[in-house]
């Protein structure tokens, strides 16, 4: 049986399901990496229309509002694979690693649509683009995320060399952007599903 919720029960799951979400990143901040597919699942539901369920955005009619963007542009002339969530920092013991960004100023407005199923945010080692629907979507249903990262190295203190998985940090910058695009908003005012008391 399928259950329609009204528009402040929605509001109310979308605000939990925000706090749930920061929550997670604490979490995975905190080095417990086994929650990045709890964070997927968590931000499929906001856009993730299938035969089932309609997205939450969807349901309260908040698709006009704009996502907040830290990805870099996608060169396509570019001979070398593409990493645009993430920045390479230096951590003293363990060498170079990629991390999520994290950072307010870097932020830029887009659309829904752009942010979530066109903006290339990975290109891999084959050529491979990877959107954040892609991403998240995989990760939410435990399907095997196929990435080529051969060309993807980086060092650690002792100058080893290792490949390394961008996946993780892209979904903690991409859960970033998600609690940065809703902080603030008012989803009663913004909501354009109607609702009659």
């Amino acid at each position: 049986m399928k259950i329609i919720l009204n528009k402040p029960e929605l509001v109310s799951l979308l605000q939990q399901q925000l706090i749930e979400i920061e929550i997670l990143c604490g979490e995975y901040d905190k080095g417990t990496d086994v929650v990045i597919p709890s964070i997927a699942e968590k931000i499929v539901v906001f856009f993730h229309n299938s035969d089932q369920v309609k997205a939450l955005l969807s349901q309260l009619k908040l698709n006009h509002l704009d996502m907040y963007c830290s990805s870099e542009a996608y060169n396509f002339k570019s001979l070398t694979n593409f990493i645009g969530l993430l920045k390479l920092a230096h951590h003293a013991g363990r060498g170079w690693s990629y991390s999520a960004k994290l950072d307010r100023s870097a932020l830029t407005r887009v659309s829904q649509e752009n942010w979530w199923n066109n903006k290339k945010v990975i290109v891999d080692s084959d050529g491979i683009a990877f959107t954040r629907a892609k991403i998240i979507k995989s990760l939410a249903s435990s399907s095997s995320l196929l990435l080529n990262t051969s060309g993807w190295t980086v060092k650690d203190a002792g100058g080893n060399k290792s490949t390394i998985d961008p996946i993780p940090e892209t979904v903690r910058q991409i859960a970033f952007e998600l609690l940065e695009s809703f902080r603030g908003v008012d989803l009663n005012k913004e909501s354009k599903l109607y609702y009659k008391l």
